[in-house]
């Protein structure tokens, strides 16, 4: 009788515990499924649909190669975007050239005449493709 108090604590704890992470869990469909964010919508994190915009460039060198990719990271990986997106298919003559940055890799080995610019949401990281 002397532990019946406290492993009923426990047992609340626990269930608060489950209750609360599954909460956190299944946020964005209790979200949704509530339609919460029609009333308040402060509380809730729009992410927009990932649009694909073609451009043209003369020619695709490093400069042209780090404005797509920040361009790309700042509209997906900054907002932690939780799918893939094609952010850009930029075509113009690349020849191969050395680019380095944190966020992007650089996958393109030949010469082409349209570069890709695509976000991996798995390991947030924006890939560069011929």
């Amino acid at each position: 009788m002397e532990l019946e108090y406290p492993f009923k604590i426990l047992l609340y704890v626990v269930v608060i515990l489950v209750v609360v992470s599954l909460i956190i869990k299944f946020r964005t469909q209790i979200l949704t499924y509530l339609k919460l964010c029609d009333f308040l919508p402060q509380g809730c994190q729009s992410q927009g649909e990932c649009f694909t915009d073609q451009k043209k460039e003369t020619t695709i060198d490093t400069n042209v190669l780090t404005k797509y990719c920040n361009s790309c990271w700042e509209k997906t990986g900054a907002k932690d975007y939780e799918k893939d997106c094609l952010c850009y298919i930029v075509s113009g003559s690349y020849s191969p050239t050395t680019f380095t940055n944190k966020n992007c890799e650089l996958r393109c080995s030949k010469q082409s005449t349209s570069v890709l610019f695509t976000y991996d949401y798995l390991l947030k990281e924006i890939y560069i493709d011929c």
